[in-house]
């Protein structure tokens, strides 16, 4: 895990919260070895060649999020949602280039590791730049 990363999982109160974000944040890494990571937003965050596109955090109920999106600029007029096969109904779409996960505790980031890092490869791939 990064240092970064790692110091803010020891500033989170709930430690069930920080067991679980400590968990996705694994996944995440693991799904996609590209990635950087960080501190942005008051959360762990992870980049592609500089742009963000993974978002984590702790909700106020101590659940945990996973945020995929395209940095903090709306989208472009015109931009098309991307195709994401979520057979899990995992994501809640808030536009068409954010979507949310929300974990209860690290038993259900653990429980749906599989589709996480599924998700989060999906999401890479569709932040790359096509090449003509």
């Amino acid at each position: 895990m990064p240092p970064a990363i790692e110091q803010f999982l020891g500033s989170v109160p709930q430690p069930e919260a920080a067991r679980a974000l400590r968990t996705l944040c694994a996944l995440i890494l693991a799904a996609e070895p590209r990635l950087g990571a960080a501190i942005k937003w008051n959360a762990p965050s992870f980049t592609l060649d500089g742009r963000d596109v993974v978002t984590t955090g702790v909700n106020r109920d101590g659940s945990i999020r996973l945020v995929l999106h395209r940095g903090a600029a709306r989208a472009a007029p015109g931009t098309q949602r991307p195709t994401m096969d979520d057979p899990d109904a995992l994501l809640e779409w808030r536009g068409v280039d954010r979507a949310i996960a929300t974990f209860a505790d690290d038993g259900a980031v653990r429980g749906n590791a599989d589709a996480v890092r599924a998700l989060v490869r999906q999401w890479v791939s569709t932040a790359e730049p096509t090449t003509a």
